[in-house]
């Protein structure tokens, strides 16, 4: 019976009916994009679930190799452990190696300057010595060579003879 006053009311007005079948189309179209959207969010949780699914199954497989390795990774990060403490006091040694060679290097340097400068000193002193030395000497040979000519010259006189000039004893005997 609803359809009949429908029909009935459909005849009557064009107008009515034409803006009827508009209302029915958009809620067709409405309830086709409701089914979308509900399919789209359908699909779109079905992956989420199967993603996490498979995310878990990753994370199980990681875990159950995590297990298997950590017996073997154990004595590895040990020895790591091991070599990094080795290396530590190997650094430290050697930097206390190197700390004392330069600290000898640096004291002998002092010496050496310190021997260097009384070095240098000593090599003035001398000069002023050999300087005065020399002086001495050329002043001691000079009175030498002048009190034997005095010498020479007084012996010539007392024995009479003239002094001349080169010649020898043996020459004024003959």
């Amino acid at each position: 019976m609803a359809l009949a006053t429908v029909a009935a009311v459909l005849a009557q007005d064009a107008a009515l009916g034409a803006q009827l079948d508009r209302i029915a189309w958009s809620q067709i179209a409405m309830a086709a994009g409701m089914i979308v959207v509900t399919l789209t969010i359908l699909a779109t949780g079905i992956a989420a679930f199967l993603l996490f699914r498979s995310v878990r199954k990753l994370i199980g497989v990681v875990e159950t190799q995590a297990r298997a390795l950590a017996p073997r990774a154990e004595p590895l990060l040990t020895a790591a452990s091991k070599v990094a403490a080795d290396a530590t006091g190997v650094s430290g040694s050697v930097k206390e190696r190197v700390d004392e060679v330069l600290q000898t290097v640096q004291d002998a340097n002092v010496r050496l300057r310190e021997l260097i400068a009384e070095t240098e000193t000593r090599v003035r002193d001398f000069g002023a010595v050999m300087d005065v030395i020399q002086a001495e000497t050329r002043e001691l040979l000079l009175d030498a060579a002048a009190t034997a000519r005095g010498v020479h010259t007084t012996a010539e006189a007392l024995h009479g003879a003239t002094p001349s000039r080169g010649r020898t004893p043996a020459r004024r005997r003959e």
